[in-house]
């Protein structure tokens, strides 16, 4: 009798619960957000207060509701679930648990292309130091402060501040951005696949941008953003004669205006380690315009799309695919990566692969190896660092790839195709980290183990 009570008692409990059709939403509760105006967050989700819900896509708007939220990043954790269900109307509570927002971080980082570059080409002189000052959800509206003080192999001094959402609807957003950089020792060209370096007492390389851009996000899942900047760029003499094509059209220096407009449409059901939905976006770019002395002049395409597939509760399956083009006439080593920085096949994080292109297809079938958990540290009293989430997946990886090489410039393995694959671990916590451990293999038969700090794609 006991056990048909407890198997009857979930259904009783539902039908009084979700008893009609359809609900009216009459109020949306709210706790947590002690720094994060109650706008941000309802700026995220798919309903709103006088909404009418079907019952039968209450549960899936909920778990909507969560990703977006967590999707911002201003949150480590969100519960949402409703109460107080009558016959017609519904409410919503919705409890937060807010990130730390302020991070004084001392800088101690390689300053290589990329970690494992840095670790195999032992380059341990190529070191960065210094602070970095980020105020996220500055003001409790989802705005971002930054300020950079780095010395060493490259220095940067800058400053950025964005608004992701003005006026009433929160659809439009600004950022203003200021950087300076300036290098003694640098890679001043590519040979046999990898960085050549120069360097010299003085100073042998400055740049400085000025940018501002504005968003425009007409709902949750698209954005739309227009760029407009200023660079300069200059190069010593000493760095000129070893190669007159840095910048290009043998000049040591140039200027030009750089406007870009991209579109995303971000479905994934998180932004930082995705397992489900699709993120499409398209990238155009202009630099130059032939208004200001020693301007170079091209344009850039970049489109990307991935699909993300939950197979079964633990099986998960990705696939993407990336392609970008510009219309460069001749060599110019600042302005010709393509593969070697962030994008490459695996396999292949050592090799530098110039050209004016790139075609990359990434695949991966993951399996979830223990599933997300949430642990209390007991001995830290902070609410937002004393809980945190982990997970571990395992993968198999396979990459294959394309750089599309028409300049004036002999680069192997370009123009012809390259593939990796590989088995990797990965480890997911809060405050977005991500680390990926893989052991993977190229086309011409080299492996090794590779160290990422982000999802594959």
């Amino acid at each position: 009798m006991r056990l048909l009570i407890l198997f009857l008692l979930p259904i009783f409990t539902f039908s009084q619960t979700y008893k009609s059709d359809s609900y009216l939403i009459c109020k949306i509760a709210l706790s947590g957000n002690k720094k994060t105006h109650s706008k941000i967050i309802l700026r995220e989700l798919p309903f709103k207060v006088g909404d009418t819900l079907k019952s039968e896509n209450i549960t899936e708007q909920l778990r909507i509701a969560k990703e977006n939220i967590l999707n911002t990043s201003l949150f480590n954790f969100a519960d949402i679930d409703t109460f107080e269900t009558r016959n017609d109307s519904i409410k919503i509570s919705i409890k937060l648990v807010e990130r730390w927002y302020l991070w004084p971080i001392p800088i101690f980082e390689q300053a290589s292309r990329n970690f494992n570059s840095w670790f195999y080409d032992r380059d341990f002189d190529k070191i960065n130091y210094g602070l970095f000052l980020a105020q996220q959800n500055f003001r409790g509206r989802n705005e971002l402060l930054r300020i950079v003080f780095r010395r060493g192999f490259r220095e940067q001094y800058g400053f950025a501040y964005s608004i992701p959402g003005i006026g009433k609807k929160q659809k439009l957003g600004i950022e203003v951005k200021f950087l300076y950089y300036k290098q003694r020792k640098l890679a001043f060209s590519t040979f046999e696949n990898r960085p050549v370096y120069f360097y010299t007492d003085n100073y042998n390389y400055e740049n400085s941008s000025s940018t501002i851009s504005f968003t425009y996000r007409p709902e949750i899942y698209n954005k739309h953003n227009l760029e407009i900047a200023y660079n300069n760029y200059f190069i010593t003499d000493t760095l000129f004669k070893v190669n007159p094509q840095f910048i290009w059209d043998n000049k040591n220096k140039t200027q030009f205006m750089f406007m870009s407009y991209s579109f995303t449409r971000d479905k994934r059901n998180s932004n930082y380690y995705p397992l489900k939905g699709y993120y499409t976006s398209i990238f155009l770019s202009k630099t130059g315009f032939g208004i200001l002395p020693d301007e170079i002049n091209y344009y850039t395409v970049n489109v990307k799309a991935s699909k993300y597939f939950q197979l079964s509760e633990r099986f998960f399956l990705s696939t993407a695919a990336q392609a970008e083009y510009s219309n460069l006439k001749d060599y110019t080593y600042l302005f010709s990566h393509a593969f070697g920085y962030s994008n490459f096949t695996k396999g292949m994080e050592l090799y530098v692969i110039d050209g004016n292109g790139f075609v990359l297809s990434s695949n991966s079938f993951r399996y979830q190896l223990i599933k997300p958990h949430t642990w209390h540290i007991k001995k830290i009293k902070a609410e937002k660092f004393t809980k945190f989430h982990f997970a571990f997946y395992t993968s198999f990886n396979f990459d294959a790839g394309y750089v599309v090489n028409n300049l004036n410039i002999n680069m192997p393995h370009s123009n012809e195709l390259l593939y990796g694959y590989g088995i990797g671990i990965d480890f997911v916590t809060y405050y977005d980290i991500v680390l990926r451990f893989e052991y993977s293999f190229n086309k011409f038969g080299e492996k090794g183990l590779f160290l990422h700090f982000n999802a594959p794609f």
